[in-house]
């Protein structure tokens, strides 16, 4: 009892209250005429705006500039602008490696991130490169955890740059339409941040003043300058976006003697619909028919040397408006609703045949809707099914804190079921002290009633810094009998507990580097059923980055694993049940992004079970113009067992190839290989983007075969290739 006492009265003596960003708002002014987006803001509605006054956030914060940076933000009843003056006394050396949309290569950005439902917690995130390129983002959970941002998601904007031999400029343009907000009173409050990065010296100018307490200070929604703005006439823009769809798909299939492949040829002809419409200014309505997915990126290849399945981000773009609202996050990468559930099965594409979503916020309630409907899939025998997700959370007890339930259901025509009900509370006690308090019940078709072991219960108690001492405590409870069929679940009947405490230390101003962060981490697993330890791991990683922005990771590690059954990495690699104690290190080191050639590598040597395991990662990239970009990943995995004469390499290689004519014609080619399973894999994307919402593709994606005679029959020359050609027009 007397160290618990000791501990919480630490925690009220070391932190005041965190505040909630600058909190007395100031008042943007209302352009009186009108601009015109060319990228310099000459026009004289710029002349009757005060430019915010930056601060340098790194590499050295409160520093001196080495360029001045002027930012402007105003608005019309439409849209808000935000202009940059971007001085630069080496224009020649500006940072401006693509003109690929969404890319970001290193290059100098100018950017604004929007609270705009000013909940202190979500934002959206609009930068420009030098080239014009726009990058667009959400942030949630006020930019904490590896979660919170949303690089997939896309919104209707526009900006323009120029670059002179006075360095470069930009205007930004959002119709208010693309943000959602709340009105009161005939007022807007909103949480602003905006920044200048000058990549060629690794230096950030930042308004509101946030000092470096936070690895993405810069993007917290905590952290912003509330703003007001009177008298927004919100419009409610409709937006309607057919798909022409063509093409053709073919596999290799083993004839019914099994003795030869033939080959099957598809067709394909589509038509689908997406409409959007504002409902209110905070509060979207989205349906989806026939809904298609053709355009969106092939997954990257991974290598699983774990016992627990791979995870894959969401890339299709209907399920990235307001994700945020959707996120139920149980620890890692636990959570309740994962929307690759949907249209996705054992690997294969399950047709959508219609969806709709409802999402946004009213009050101070974040509200989500989604529903949609999936066909069969006689392949596999999957009955089509209705996937349904209905979220509500609402701030309680401060603005950094929010309580909410969530309930999700699969419901087969078949007359299978699954059901999962969640609540989850955040509280900010103290300071930037954090209680994380999560649980979730299923119920389904195929096990017996009890409560105990058809929930998933968890508790997260964390600090969030990363200036001084922090630290990061969980504990949870996973059922025998939990089971998140719209969910992604990493193991089965388990307990854990995790353990993070760590230091930041930033670097005296002479010093090349910036910060410091030394942490200790551990981890245990126990099964539920006999309390036996499954696994354990420690953890000493020292994280530096220098001002530069050099990143330099060591990590050293200590395992224990305790596994049941075997554990099988390929047909010549394979651990036998039994409990293993090993070791290792690792290294990374990664180049500052703004350099046109650059490489980021990490290594690794460690014992594994009973044998041993070396990787090696290396990730270079080369822009040689802002036309072209080649990127690469070679990872390379060595097992040895030598006690049992087993060998085996795991390597996987890939290439990235970008080309952009400008900022509405590109081409992206992935290549892959496993050398494992022998296979090559291609995607191939090029777009081209008239305008906002109009876009012709044409994506062409084969997966091959390497060493056709290694099994009988011979193999085919490819298992599967597609060629498809889509056209979307948005009307509004």
């Amino acid at each position: 009892m007397n160290l618990l006492l000791t501990f919480a009265l630490a925690l009220l003596l070391q932190s005041p209250l965190q505040t909630t960003g600058k909190k007395t708002p100031i008042n943007i002014q209302r352009i009186s005429s009108d601009v015109t987006l060319d990228g310099i803001p000459d026009e004289p509605a710029w002349d009757e705006i005060h430019p915010f006054p930056m601060t340098v956030y790194q590499p050295v914060y409160g520093g001196e500039m080495s360029n001045r940076t002027v930012i402007k933000v105003a608005y019309d009843d439409e849209y808000l602008y935000v202009a940059g003056e971007l001085y630069d006394s080496n224009p020649d050396g500006i940072v401006a490696n693509t003109l690929y949309r969404d890319r970001y290569s290193g290059d100098e950005t100018f950017a604004v991130i929007l609270d705009s439902y000013n909940d202190n917690e979500n934002a959206k995130w609009f930068f420009v490169t030098p080239t014009g390129v726009r990058v667009d983002q959400q942030v949630s959970n006020d930019s904490e955890g590896s979660n919170s941002f949303n690089r997939d998601w896309n919104t209707y904007w526009d900006a323009a740059t120029e670059i002179t031999d006075e360095g470069w400029f930009a205007e930004i343009r959002i119709p208010f339409s693309s943000l959602g907000f709340q009105e009161l009173n005939d007022e807007v409050i909103m949480g602003l941040i905006t920044y200048r990065w000058d990549a060629s010296r690794s230096e950030r100018h930042i308004f509101p003043d946030i000092a470096p307490e936070w690895s993405r200070g810069f993007t917290k929604p905590t952290q912003a300058q509330k703003v007001r703005f009177t008298g927004i006439e919100y419009q409610k823009p409709f937006y309607v976006t057919p798909y022409l769809l063509g093409g053709f798909s073919q596999s290799n299939f083993l004839n019914s003697d099994g003795n030869a492949y033939q080959i099957e040829t598809d067709y394909v002809t589509e038509t689908g619909l997406d409409i959007k419409y504002p409902i209110t200014g905070n509060m979207n309505l989205d349906i989806t028919l026939n809904t298609d997915f053709a355009q969106v990126e092939a997954d990257e290849a991974q290598v699983n040397l774990s016992r627990t399945p791979l995870f894959f981000p969401e890339k299709r773009q209907f399920f990235q408006e307001r994700s945020d609202i959707f996120d139920f996050n149980l620890g890692g990468n636990n959570a309740l609703f994962y929307s690759r559930r949907i249209g996705l099965e054992q690997g294969q594409q399950v047709r959508i045949l219609a969806g709709a979503r409802l999402a946004g916020r009213t009050g101070k309630w974040d509200i989500g809707i989604l529903n949609m409907q999936t066909d069969q899939l006689d392949d596999i025998n999957l009955p089509s099914e209705n996937f349904g997700i209905y979220r509500a959370k609402r701030n309680v007890i401060n603005q950094n804190s929010h309580a909410g339930t969530m309930i999700t259901n699969r419901l087969g025509g078949d007359g299978s079921y699954n059901v999962g009900a969640g609540f989850d509370l955040l509280y900010n006690f103290i300071g930037n002290h954090y209680l994380d308090l999560k649980t979730a019940t299923t119920f389904d078709d195929r096990t017996d009633s009890d409560f105990i072991e058809q929930t998933l219960f968890r508790i997260n108690l964390l600090k969030r810094t990363s200036r001084g001492f922090y630290y990061n405590f969980s504990a949870l409870r996973s059922g025998e009998l939990y089971l998140p069929e719209v969910g992604f679940n990493t193991r089965f009947d388990y307990s854990q507990f995790d353990l993070e405490l760590a230091y930041g230390y930033f670097s005296p101003v002479d010093s090349p580097i910036r910060i410091i962060n030394p942490s200790l981490k551990g981890s245990l697993i126990l099964r539920n059923e006999d309390h036996s330890v499954e696994t354990f791991l420690l953890e000493q990683p020292w994280e530096i980055e220098l001002k530069n922005n050099t990143d330099i990771q060591f990590t050293a590690s200590l395992w224990y694993e305790d596994i049941r059954l075997p554990l099988f990495f390929s047909d010549n690699a394979f651990v036998e049940p039994g409990n293993y104690t090993f070791w290792g290190v690792e290294a990374e080191y990664g180049m500052p992004g703004s350099r046109q050639l650059r490489a980021a590598i990490s290594g690794r040597a460690r014992t594994f079970y009973d044998g041993e395991q070396y990787s090696v990662k290396f990730s270079p990239a080369w822009n040689p113009s802002k036309h072209f970009e080649l990127s690469a990943d070679a990872e390379l995995n060595y097992l040895h067992f030598p006690d049992r004469n087993q060998s085996e390499y795991l390597h996987l290689f890939r290439v990235r190839s970008i080309a952009a004519l400008n900022t509405h014609l590109s081409l992206q080619v992935l290549s892959q290989y496993n050398h494992l399973d022998k296979q090559f894999g291609t995607n191939a994307r090029f777009r081209y983007n008239f305008s906002e919402g109009h876009d012709f593709w044409i994506v062409y994606s084969e997966l091959s075969n390497r060493d056709l005679n290694r099994i009988t029959p011979t193999l085919p020359r490819f298992e599967n290739r597609t060629m498809l050609v889509k056209y979307t027009y948005t009307f509004y």
